[in-house]
């Protein structure tokens, strides 16, 4: 699946907005953020999980990478505390996913999270790729595939677009 053109979504403020109300959370429904870098994808999922946490949601913001090794790190133990604490949350917030490559196994640790989230915590993910390049983060495109039919089955995806506001405000 290609990136719309920001055009082709006229109502993402709107759409922003409704998803700050935290309505979205009640039925355990995702969001994903797609752009290019400096387009204020985890500057919008921050914006909406403080007006969540502000309604008295709960939730947790995480780097995609730092939560692929930390869970990485537990499973080494034996243990699943992370992902215990992450099902018991309103929101998880996935951030930079596709920014810095992880491990196969860690990729098959985060399809196992989003899986136990699934129709029970809503998530926020930040990505600069299309769908069509997740199996490159993944490293396995039937695990990839099974995982975006999860992700996507309750979700709104807001295009960011592709330039770069620190670009185009630079002094």
């Amino acid at each position: 699946m290609n990136r719309p053109a920001a055009h082709e979504i006229p109502d993402s403020p709107n759409l922003v907005r409704d998803l700050a109300t935290g309505a979205f959370l009640q039925h355990q429904r995702n969001a994903v953020l797609i752009g290019g870098t400096g387009t204020g994808k985890s500057h919008l999922a921050v914006a909406i999980a403080r007006a969540c946490i502000r309604a008295g949601a709960r939730g947790r913001f995480h780097t995609a990478v730092d939560l692929v090794n930390r869970l990485e790190a537990e499973a080494r133990t034996g243990q699943s505390r992370i992902a215990d604490r992450i099902t018991r949350l309103d929101f998880l917030i996935l951030d930079e996913l596709g920014y810095l490559p992880f491990a196969q196994s860690g990729g098959q640790l985060l399809f196992h999270l989003i899986s136990r989230l699934y129709e029970q915590t809503s998530i926020i993910v930040t990505t600069n790729l299309t769908f069509a390049e997740w199996p490159s983060v993944f490293g396995d495109a039937k695990m990839t595939t099974a995982l975006l039919d999860r992700l996507t089955h309750h979700c709104d995806i807001i295009e960011t677009g592709n330039e770069s506001w620190r670009f185009k405000n630079r002094a």
